[in-house]
């Protein structure tokens, strides 16, 4: 499950940026320019796979992989696996895509033509500007949530206080901390065999 179980209970998946709330799912723009093509070809849409995407992050409890590239595999296996039975509302199949090359890039991992999640784990001071380009690229042409594993609360404060410093406050940043997964797992354990 993503985040601290407990912020996850109280909140969900998400730091929101900007005082949105983490029920927001798609971006909240009050400027009309600032929304994604995709947004402003077909707002229904876009915030129906949105909302379906972010409960199945809340679902996603990934292995503790070495390299992202593993975790990239394991979350499009997923979303696969969990969509494979939905359709849009003209009928087809949603399509989650990983790393398909566009005019605005290579995202991680595209869904439906619509949301794209780039995935970074603990990424160093590099690796983090280059998801804020990555994501502010992507966002021109797509809904677009940063997702960041095991990156420390206070590197992911900045990142979102960076973010919302630069206007960028409409790129969700969504974190996974594997820690606190493995700490509820083995809390769960101690339960069941207390109860036992």
């Amino acid at each position: 499950m993503p985040i601290d179980r407990i912020d996850a209970r109280k909140v969900a998946v998400a730091i929101a940026l900007g005082g949105i709330a983490g029920a927001a799912v798609i971006q909240s723009h009050h400027d009309q320019k600032r929304k994604s093509e995709a947004e402003k070809d077909d707002p229904e849409g876009v915030e129906w796979i949105c909302e379906l995407v972010w409960g199945l992050l809340d679902d996603w409890e990934p292995p503790d992989y070495e390299r992202e590239d593993d975790y990239t595999d394991d979350l499009v296996q997923f979303l696969r696996d969990e969509l494979s039975s939905e359709r849009g509302d003209d009928g087809r199949r949603i399509g989650v895509t990983k790393r398909t090359k566009t005019y605005c890039g290579i995202p991680d991992i595209l869904i439906d033509d619509r949301l794209v999640l780039e995935l970074k784990v603990d990424p160093a001071e590099t690796e983090k500007d280059r998801l804020v380009g990555q994501c502010c690229k992507y966002s021109q042409e797509w809904v677009t949530w940063a997702i960041v594993i095991d990156m420390p609360d206070e590197r992911v404060d900045k990142l979102v206080t960076l973010l919302d410093a630069k206007s960028l406050n409409y790129i969700e940043v969504i974190r996974f901390n594997l820690d606190a997964q493995e700490y509820d797992d083995q809390e769960e354990d101690d339960d069941e065999d207390e109860a036992d």
